[in-house]
Parts: structure tokens; sequence; C-alpha cells
């Protein structure tokens, strides 16, 4: 028989800055994140406690949805294996990070020490608690900063668990092109651009070469090509919302024989405006990408806060679209006629 319930409350793992959850998400007002640890700095576990603390959790689930998980969208019909297993890992203990994203909360938090989690995860593995075949996200601030990073990496590998590594692409890393030669890892770049100025004014480091030299190196790695290589755009109003600036993405990533992008909208800004009063030419701004698209042949991924704001949104396509021209014009008077376009951090 089926309960409410999910493969993290079940056998997941999740790895923050100071503690130790069942799951990294959060929702309804702030729940989520169901504890299993407190207080935690890279310890090495008592496995056969964790398990009995996600077995408590996994009864009182069944019989009625746990105050933590209340209204989780993760939430599904789901039967609980009672094994004591690890499957599926989230790591977003490494607050550092190599650029100073102006949308990004953890910018220029190169100071916060992450611990290391390397030989609790080679712990798990010897002591018999690791079940392969799952995922694992490497998430930050900038995993690649992590200590051990490439050691963990490989470890997973080399034991049946797909990596998914969300990364600013700075650091180039030899275990993460390993795993997507053996088709077993995805990489998120987050972009946000295709010019070398924009991403100085995102990012505020130059380091535009080389990160699309690294994602030249992972795409030639990965064994289905540029599939497993994803650029996200973020759109941020003010720095990279026009057309020029997109047609400079497709552009590159045309060079860099990407297929696969998302499209995000940068969560502070939508926030501001409750989701619902954001500037009309961020609509504009999505047919654009729509048409270039399908144009190139391209996959998109629309991101969470973006598919919110499209639900709500509140201006029809423009029939300007097919001449670039009268679009760029109509997308600039969009623009003018509103206020909230300017991005407050």
């Amino acid at each position: 028989m089926n309960e409410k319930g999910c493969s993290f409350l079940d056998k997941g793992i999740d790895f923050e800055l100071d503690k130790v959850c069942d799951c990294c998400i959060t929702h309804n007002d702030g729940r989520g994140m169901p504890l299993l640890f407190d207080n935690y700095h890279g310890e090495l576990i008592n496995w056969e406690e964790l398990f009995n603390k996600k077995a408590e959790r996994i009864a009182a689930q069944k019989q009625n949805t746990i105050y933590d998980c209340e209204n989780c969208y993760h939430l599904l019909n789901y039967q609980f294996t009672n094994e004591r297993k690890i499957k599926d890992f989230h790591f977003s203990h490494c607050r550092a990070c190599n650029a100073a994203c102006i949308y990004c909360s953890d910018a220029q938090s190169g100071g916060i020490v992450n611990y290391d989690v390397f030989p609790v995860i080679k712990d798990l593995i010897d002591k018999g608690y690791y079940e392969p075949g799952g995922e694992a996200t490497l998430q930050g601030g900038e995993p690649t900063l992590m200590q051990n990073f490439d050691e963990l990496v490989y470890l997973l590998t080399e034991n049946g668990t797909n990596i998914r590594v969300h990364t600013s692409g700075i650091k180039f890393s030899p275990s993460v092109e390993n795993a997507l030669k053996q088709n077993k890892a995805a990489v998120v770049i987050s972009l946000d651009c295709g010019s070398k100025d924009t991403y100085r004014k995102i990012k505020q480091i130059d380091a535009f070469e080389t990160v699309c030299e690294n994602i030249s190196k992972y795409v030639s790695a990965s064994k289905s090509k540029s599939h497993n290589v994803l650029l996200k755009y973020i759109i941020i109003p003010g720095v990279n919302d026009n057309l020029k600036e997109i047609d400079n993405f497709f552009d590159l990533i045309k060079k860099l024989n990407i297929t696969d992008i998302a499209l995000d909208i940068e969560v502070q800004y939508a926030r501001e405006y409750n989701n619902k009063d954001v500037s009309p030419h961020i609509f504009l701004l999505v047919d654009y990408f729509n048409k270039l698209v399908k144009k190139n042949n391209i996959n998109i991924l629309i991101y969470s806060f973006l598919s919110y704001v499209l639900q709500n949104r509140n201006i029809k396509p423009s029939g300007f679209i097919k001449y670039k021209p009268l679009f760029n014009w109509y997308l600039n008077t969009k623009i003018n006629s509103q206020k909230n376009l300017k991005y407050y951090r």
C-alpha cells in the first residue's frame, strides 16, 4: 500500500552548513528540511541513530503528514522500503564561492569554512549502509571548493551514484569530467549572459573566457554530448534583460555546442513584486527566448520562480516578435513604462 512520502524521507540525506536533514527542500512558510542532527560540522555519524530517527519519522508520516512536510510538492504516493540505506544525497554545506554574483546571498563569502564530508560518506559505504543507483546533488556556494570535492565525486561515481553539480564553471573538475565520460553526471552552469562585459557586471569578476573553456571541456567529455551540460540564464532586470544580450547568449551556446538551457528570473526581484506585478517586458523576453529555442532546436527548462510568474502573466505575446526592430522597440516601450526594473539586492 502506498503512503504519502518521498525517497528522501526514506533513503535521503542532506548536508547543510551546520546541520544534517532528510532533504534540502523548504516550502510553505519555512517548513521542510526535517532535521536529523543539529550543530553538525563533519563528525562521523552514528548511522544506527540516524536510521532510528528516520524510522520514527516515517512511522509518523504513515499516520498523518508530519509538520515539516505539510504541503510539500514532493509528497507523492510512495511505498516506504523500511531498509536502512542511503541512496540520494544533497551536499549544500559549502558556502564559499569563487564569484560574487549580484543576485546571490552567498556572494563574497569565501571566508566561510566548510567541513569535510568525504570521510563521512566513505564510512557510510564501508559500513554497508549505502545503496547504489541514486543521485547526489552538489551545490553551494561553489561546490568545487568543498574540501575533497574531487575525491567525493570519484567515490560516489565509482559506487554507482549519478552526479548533478551546480557550479560557476570557474574551477575545472577532473572528477566531474570523468563522470561525464561515463554518462554519470549532469552539470548546470549559470552563465546568465553571452558577453564578457555583462559577465563581469553579474559575477563581479573576470572569468568569462575561463568558464567558456571549461564548458567546452565538459561538453567534449559528455558521453551524450551537450545534453548533460546545461547553461542557465537568470533574467536580472536592468542588467541582462535585453535582446542584444540574449542574442549573444544564443550565439555563444552555438559555439559551445550546447543544446540544453534553463531560464529563470532573479528570485528577490520576483518576491519583491509578489510574483504578479513584474514588468510586462519579462514576459516578452520569455517569448523571445522561446522563439530562439525553436529556431535553434534547443531544449529549454523553465525554473520554478519564473514558471510561477508566467502563470500570472498579464500581457499577450506580441506579433512584433517576427520583426526584431519592431519587437525591440516594443520591448523598450514596455521597459520605459515600468518603474520596477532596477534590481535591488
